[in-house]
């Protein structure tokens, strides 16, 4: 009898899929921590600048943290999430990540991650001054 793969194993794989060039490289490295409630896997670069990934893991539900961004959450129990996750890291991977900023009061705030085909958004409202201004782009470093 076929056992679906446990939490996080999808997403492991995932990544370890699309920086499998990049470990073999050493401008990588993936460690895994495993607890009784908790996985955490992080992406560490060797490269000065390049983002580094973490993904917490309780049950089926996960956040993916992209520097010092807040969450993102992931389900993998959602087709569409995994396929999302898959595409960003290996957009991450090729670097066509883009960090989406919208105009607050208090300055240009990160609001979402583009990547060719996909996009996350992250927690918040632009409020009226974010509505007044364009939003800037800026592409994410790459490990190369």
């Amino acid at each position: 009898m076929n056992q679906p793969q446990p939490s996080a194993d999808r997403f492991v794989d995932s990544l370890r899929t699309a920086y499998l060039e990049l470990i073999e490289s050493k401008a990588v490295s993936i460690s895994v921590d495993q607890g009784d409630a908790v996985t955490v896997v992080r992406v560490e670069p060797a490269v000065s600048g390049a983002p580094r990934l973490q993904l917490q893991m309780t049950g089926s539900i996960g956040e993916l943290f992209l520097d010092d961004l807040d969450p993102f959450e992931v389900d993998e129990t959602s087709p569409e999430d995994v396929e999302e996750f898959a595409t960003f890291t290996q957009a991450l991977v090729d670097g066509q990540l883009e960090l989406v900023f919208r105009k607050t009061l208090h300055g240009w705030r990160p609001a979402a991650v583009e990547w060719p085909g996909g996009q996350w958004s992250l927690p918040g409202n632009p409020g009226i001054v974010g509505l007044l201004f364009r939003s800037r782009r800026e592409k994410v470093r790459g490990y190369g």
